[in-house]
């Protein structure tokens, strides 16, 4: 009787995810609203117009961006927000809203600002990603992808999607393809090179997707109706559920685990992209959580509304 009850015991412990806490953290100058790690190095994107360059290895702040103050409507002074960052190859590109609410774009190379997109083109890029030394892709507010060549300072391509409003996308590992999704259930497969839509997923998702990610093969998404889809292709796909509108979900690099924010509490499930059993479940945030990085198969980085970013390891 004894061997059994200590089975059951051991069976239903097994079952239980485990907690997590973070075991590193790093204190950006304000409030976190993007950040991305390339090797030992990483970038934040503040609130507050303020870009932190920040060496991992050496625990220090490397570099900073501050753009100056403007006025607004009363006359008080404040920094814009940035929205986006990226890093390649020695070039960081980032996305500024300006009050006006239309944004900038800027490239920081060789401790030199150069300004890729002025207010007055009155256009709306949320997000931003390399696709290679010379090129860069946006997405606007608009719902439009945009591609645009660095050494020109000009698109190669506009193409709007629809008339909903953009909301994340996500380039796979060769940078041929973006899937893009925005406040419908839908989400498009489109060639970098032309801007051609070549595949549309639309199954799973009944309500505003918030969220996505690609890696080895695996397409990622989250949003209002609290579904979490993983799609092997258009028609096939998997599903599990959270217990609050996905606003935040993530892939590690082979697609075996799938991060997403769970609950009300900003914990982070992570699942096995298999069985869709909750493994982990990472404990820590106070509040909304605007992205989750996996950047090793068991390290991911998080960062919530708040200055401080969280490091965490599942081995």
């Amino acid at each position: 009787m004894r061997l059994i009850t200590l089975f059951f015991l051991l069976f239903v412990i097994s079952t239980y995810a485990k907690d997590i806490t973070p075991y590193r953290y790093v204190t950006a100058s304000e409030a976190v609203s993007d950040f991305i790690k390339v090797r030992n190095t990483l970038i934040i994107g503040t609130e507050e117009g303020i870009i932190d360059i920040y060496d991992l290895k050496k625990d220090k702040l490397i570099d900073k961006i501050t753009l100056p103050k403007i006025k607004d409507i009363w006359g008080e002074y404040m920094r814009p927000l940035i929205f986006s960052v990226d890093y390649l190859d020695g070039k960081l590109v980032f996305i500024v809203r300006i009050l006006s609410g239309w944004r900038e774009c800027y490239l920081y190379e060789n401790n030199k600002l150069t300004k890729l997109i002025d207010v007055s083109q009155r256009l709306t890029p949320q997000k931003v990603k390399f696709i290679d030394k010379e090129k860069v892709i946006f997405g606007t507010m608009g719902n439009e992808i945009m591609l645009y060549n660095l050494d020109t300072k000009k698109f190669i391509y506009k193409i709007e999607l629809n008339q909903s409003s953009f909301s994340d996308y996500a380039l796979t590992e060769d940078k041929k393809y973006i899937y893009t999704a925005d406040e419908t259930p839908l989400i498009s497969k489109i060639s970098v090179s032309d801007g051609k839509i070549v595949e549309e997923y639309s199954k799973a998702n009944k309500r505003d997707i918030f969220s996505i990610d690609y890696k080895n093969g695996l397409l990622l998404s989250g949003g209002k109706d609290k579904r979490v889809i993983l799609y092997k292709s258009p028609q096939q796909y998997t599903m599990t559920k959270g217990d609050f509108f996905i606003y935040s979900a993530a892939l590690n690099p082979k697609a075996t685990k799938a991060a997403f924010v769970k609950n009300e509490n900003d914990e982070i499930s992570i699942i096995d992209t298999n069985s869709l059993k909750e493994k982990y479940l990472l404990k820590g945030h106070k509040q909304t959580v605007i992205k989750i990085d996996f950047y090793e198969e068991n390290k991911l980085i998080t960062a919530d509304e708040d200055n401080r970013l969280m490091f965490w390891s599942l081995e």
